[in-house]
């Protein structure tokens, strides 16, 4: 299988580009009068009309099973009256009559409008209807072939599956209507600008570049901590757990990141090489090694920020005797030339006491003890990339306080976001703009969503075979730091506190 970047856009083909022009389009988005629809992709297609980013001629049609109004839709946002005149709304469901309607929908809006059938098809429903909808949609003649006159793209929600197994049988399902470079699966963390800029980071700056190896850095941390529970969303995390809800996606792509080679340009197709690398080089996870590479959580009863909160089996929806794991720890070992012995420590948790996601590289200490002795002793060098809900990098440094003598003290070199340009933009616009596009780079890849849940199958396999029963809850809501998570550390590391730097930007 070959992957391109898709024949008829007229963007530059990587995300370092320049002023990128976008074709005229019909976006479609399924499941319009759905929560993602109204919270995250209506706002971002506002704000990219605001900045003026959206093609020139485009329409938005919205696709719900509600029988509503486009202006009653619409009232939940705050919309300007010219946005307002690019947005439609029809009721349809995925039958074949519904996508005939939609058809016929479609080629009046771009009759009227004189906008060509390039089509942006959003699948913004649940996901067990990704692979009927996409099927219906070749069925229906809203598919054009990949070097057509007219372009269709398909943006494909996570999950992508719950294991491999349905995920090849997902990947099969779309390709039987839409080519690989026509398939957009969306991860909205890499549409984050600290996410995008570990590329920048790592590459553009020779100061990093030369030490980003195991002669120099220690471990490596990432971790994603959440302060709300399931919400109303027990029906599917209930099936899923963090495991399969944060590290398969959103944390294994930030591995990725961190830790893969140069690529031989800034196409699209050499920097997701490059991540599959890394995923193909993953030490397989065995759930019997001692210390364990894997070990899970459930949160019971506690208190975040002074209110008291049910545990997880208490949530609506959830069964009394759920195994779902809440929390996960993992260490991860990369096995090639750059990562040999230096482990990978990822972390991901409900009802935790904080929020935030970050990536802390922490580098080795110095082989002599010139500044080491007695109570001399500093915190190692240390990188911070803080993704969410702050955006900053931070160089954690050791220096020599005022005075006559070399007392030491740990010093922050910090770059914010906030500071320097506006950071206002959610994610969601970045990659939106990147579909109309027709840039993939910040997209995944069929071979690399195969790859990860390839990686995580053998463990959730054990864990389902083993529920934990008694043993769940093992930490209370509002923790930092379930004591679970230290078993998978080796001798002599610790897990970051990573809320020491929450208010530094």
């Amino acid at each position: 299988m070959s992957f391109s970047l898709d024949d008829k856009t007229r963007s530059s083909s990587n995300f370092f580009g320049g002023r990128r022009e976008a074709e005229d389009c019909l976006l479609i988005i399924f499941g319009g009068s759905g929560d993602l629809a109204k919270r995250k992709l209506f706002p971002s297609l506002s704000h990219l009309f605001m900045k003026k980013q959206m093609p020139k001629r485009f329409r938005v049609l919205a696709v719900g099973r509600k029988d509503m109004k486009t202006e009653e839709l619409l009232s939940m946002g705050k919309y300007s009256e010219e946005f307002r005149k690019n947005f439609v709304y029809i009721q349809a469901d995925y039958s074949p009559a519904g996508i005939a309607k939609l058809k016929q929908a479609c080629d009046q809006i771009c009759a009227e409008s004189q906008i060509p059938p390039n089509y942006l098809h959003y699948l913004a429903v649940p996901p067990e209807g990704y692979a009927g909808l996409a099927k219906a949609l070749a069925r229906g003649g809203l598919v054009h072939p990949p070097k057509g006159e007219n372009w269709s793209r398909l943006v494909v929600e996570k999950p992508y599956g719950r294991d491999l197994a349905s995920a090849i049988e997902l990947d099969e399902s779309l390709l039987s209507g839409f080519a690989e470079k026509q398939i957009y699966r969306i991860d909205h963390y890499l549409g984050k600008e600290t996410v995008q800029n570990l590329l920048v980071f790592r590459f553009a700056n020779s100061v990093f570049e030369p030490i980003w190896n195991n002669h120099y850095i220690e471990n490596i941390q990432i971790s994603g901590a959440e302060m709300l529970g399931v919400e109303d969303r027990a029906d599917y995390f209930d099936k899923s757990g963090s495991l399969r809800d944060m590290v398969q996606n959103h944390l294994m792509q930030i591995l990725c990141l961190v830790m893969m080679e140069p690529p031989v340009n800034l196409s699209a197709e050499a920097i997701r090489d490059e991540k599959v690398k890394v995923l193909r080089a993953l030490r397989p996870l065995s759930p019997m090694t001692v210390p364990p590479m894997a070990v899970r959580g459930q949160y019971g009863p506690g208190e975040i920020k002074g209110q008291a909160v049910p545990g997880y089996r208490q949530e609506a929806g959830v069964a009394p005797d759920s195994s779902t794991d809440t929390f996960v720890a993992l260490r991860l070992n990369v096995d090639n030339a750059r990562w040999a012995g230096v482990p990978v420590y990822v972390r991901s948790g409900k009802r935790m006491g904080r929020k935030g996601t970050e990536v802390a590289v922490t580098f080795k200490p110095l082989p002599h003890i010139l500044f080491n002795a007695g109570e001399q002793r500093s915190e190692p060098n240390r990188i911070v990339f803080k993704i969410q809900p702050q955006e900053a990098i931070l160089l954690e440094l050791t220096s020599k306080n005022p005075g006559q003598s070399f007392d030491l003290t740990d010093t922050s070199m910090n770059f914010c976001y906030s500071d320097h340009f506006d950071t206002s933009a959610d994610g969601y616009e970045r990659l939106l703009l990147d579909a109309v596009l027709g840039d993939p780079t910040l997209f995944v890849r069929s071979d690399e969503t195969e790859l990860s849940w390839k990686f995580l199958d053998a463990l959730l396999a054990h864990w389902e075979s083993h529920p934990a029963g008694k043993a769940f809850p093992n930490y209370p809501a509002g923790s930092n730091d379930p004591k679970v998570a230290d078993e998978v550390l080796l001798v002599g590391d610790r897990w970051l506190d990573f809320s020491k730097w929450d208010n530094v930007c």
